[in-house]
């Protein structure tokens, strides 16, 4: 499992939330062994997204990270992000 930390430079938000709207949805297309693919709003911090990211198994998030369809969505969206914080877990139950 994947959790991001995504902030965004200020005012970016608008921007950032149509793209992963319209890129999302593709990416969880080309990538069927995605189990959980999903962005969500920090309430507690201005211009914060967490990414989650739940795989069928390890190959298919190393498909994921090395699809084209992602790197293109990255390529997108990097001018609107400050900085990233990826953290790996396992889940557990």
């Amino acid at each position: 499992m994947v959790i991001a930390t995504v902030r965004l430079h200020p005012g970016k938000d608008p921007e950032y939330e149509a793209a992963v709207a319209r890129i999302m949805p593709e990416v969880r297309a080309a990538n069927p062994g995605i189990v959980f693919y999903h962005a969500a709003r920090c309430r507690e911090e201005a211009d914060t997204y967490r990414v989650v990211e739940a795989y069928a198994d390890q190959a298919a998030m190393d498909r994921h990270i090395g699809s084209a369809a992602l790197q293109a969505s990255l390529a997108g969206l990097m001018p609107l992000v400050a900085g990233i914080e990826i953290k790996l877990h396992d889940a557990v139950a």
